[in-house]
């Protein structure tokens, strides 16, 4: 479910809260849903164990999650009211990866643009029918 990449400048625990976040933002993970424990995560993402607590503590940190002693971590109830996009700097390093495999693919930079735009129709249709009740949109849009 979760996969990192050691060879991304992005640290280990931060690659692993953005994705458990995409998870949230795209309905797989709902709220009440309880995450894997720490030492279940670090086995899954092949991460020290260390590396998997902060992951989660970040996301408790932003009001993501939230651990309940012997019980587990859950997606809070209002997750999907959290602001879940990834810190600028994220996002800029991400953008980087794909303007350079775009490059070395051979992609011409100048239609990247246009299709990002036509991807992210296709992600909030995807999202709209898996998540039908929600009518609240984009928070862009207001």
């Amino acid at each position: 479910m979760i996969h990192i990449d050691p060879q991304n400048a992005v640290p280990i625990y931060r690659q692993i809260a953005e994705q458990f976040r995409r998870l949230i933002a795209l309905g797989a993970l709902k709220p009440g849903d309880r995450l894997p424990a720490v030492r279940e995560l670090a086995v899954q993402t092949r991460v020290n164990r260390n590396t998997a607590a902060r992951a989660i503590q970040h996301l408790e940190a932003e009001g993501i999650v939230r651990t309940q002693v012997g019980k587990g971590t859950f997606v809070v109830a209002d997750a999907g009211q959290i602001d879940l996009a990834p810190p600028a700097e994220t996002l800029d390093a991400k953008l980087d990866d794909l303007i350079v495999e775009a490059h070395t693919l051979g992609f011409p930079l100048d239609r990247l643009g246009p299709r990002l735009t036509d991807r992210i129709e296709e992600f909030e249709t995807r999202r709209r029918a898996q998540n039908p009740q929600d009518e609240s949109g984009d928070k862009n849009d207001e």
